[in-house]
């Protein structure tokens, strides 16, 4: 090949550096070729590299409080929140967009079976018996009088019978008389209702991510939410769907077993009646009830929450 005229000074300084000048051979930057495909890399060299990635991103956000610490905002208007929180995925707990639902002073136990009354309920029962009760939820369905679960849990402590978001489709008719007492919070979501999760204290979601992007609501009690980035996944054992075999970051025993999460730096909230906390998708999670709790989540934000459809199953 020739060099076209008027590049013979380009041509000439490329030599003169030892790069070849203007008609020597250029790196492949294409796509594939026919007769030369690219071989490609080990999955563990892939993974190892995805994994460098995000752990230098999290510790450059680290060096800013601004950028990294999990911001409490009250008020939040719906733009604000979705240009410093959603799009980003980005947690925050919200302060006082519910402040005017009638469920915050009245949702206590005996208001509930009042409402409620001995409508039949469909809720998760027999966890404490099974690890897997959330791999396995159709299993630990049970159905109850409401009056009757109620009287079994109010006073009570554990995780053995729990009405989850999983239970919300089922329940829905029984739990229509309490849709009164709420509001749409139409900054951030649609007018769809959410679902309820009512349990005694001692209730626990181990640790997981979820498939979309969730606003969780907190109405009667408290809860302790402890969460992960995603940029941890490699310390948290991911063997099974959405699951963390490490099961629960506050146990020594399984923190001895899973020796890599004793490295993971998770951000720690008690969330009080009429806080809201989103966790973006794929954020690592577990809750725990402090006391009887009432919380509703939703995921009908007013903006694409998509994700779930593309999930790598294996």
């Amino acid at each position: 090949m020739s060099v076209a005229g008027g590049n013979e000074k380009l041509d000439a300084a490329l030599r003169a550096m030892g790069l070849g000048g203007l008609d020597a051979p250029r790196p492949y930057t294409g796509g594939p070729r026919a007769s030369a495909p690219p071989v490609g890399l080990p999955d563990a060299v892939t993974a190892a590299r995805r994994d460098w990635i995000l752990q230098v991103q999290e510790r450059q956000r680290g060096l800013s409080m601004q950028a990294s610490a999990l911001m409490r905002c009250r008020d939040l208007p719906g733009q604000a929140f979705l240009d410093h929180f959603y799009a980003p995925a980005r947690p925050v707990v919200i302060e006082g967009a519910i402040a005017d639902w009638p469920a915050l002073a009245s949702w206590t136990p005996d208001y509930l079976v009042r409402k409620v009354g001995s409508a039949q309920v469909e809720y998760q029962g027999g966890r404490e018996g099974a690890e897997d009760f959330e791999l396995a939820k159709d299993r630990h369905k049970r159905r109850m009088a409401f009056d009757a679960f109620i009287a079994m849990v109010a006073d009570g402590a554990g995780n053995d019978a729990y009405i989850t978001a999983y239970n919300s489709a089922t329940n829905a008719s029984a739990f229509a008389p309490l849709m009164a007492d709420v509001a749409p919070v139409s900054a951030y979501l649609t007018p769809e209702p959410g679902m309820l999760w009512v349990g005694p204290a001692g209730t626990f979601t181990p640790l997981h991510f979820d498939l979309t992007n969730n606003l969780l609501i907190q109405i009667t009690g408290r809860k302790h939410v402890r969460m992960v980035p995603p940029s941890q996944t490699r310390l948290l054992y991911n063997h099974r769907h959405v699951f963390s075999a490490v099961h629960d970051l506050d146990d020594p025993a399984r923190l001895a077993a899973y020796p890599l999460a004793q490295q993971v730096a998770s951000y720690d909230v008690t969330l009080e009646p009429g806080d809201m906390l989103y966790i973006p998708i794929g954020w690592w999670h577990q809750v725990r009830s402090l006391e009887f709790s009432v919380m509703m989540t939703c995921t009908n934000f007013l903006w694409p929450n998509l994700g779930h459809e593309e999930f790598p199953e294996g």
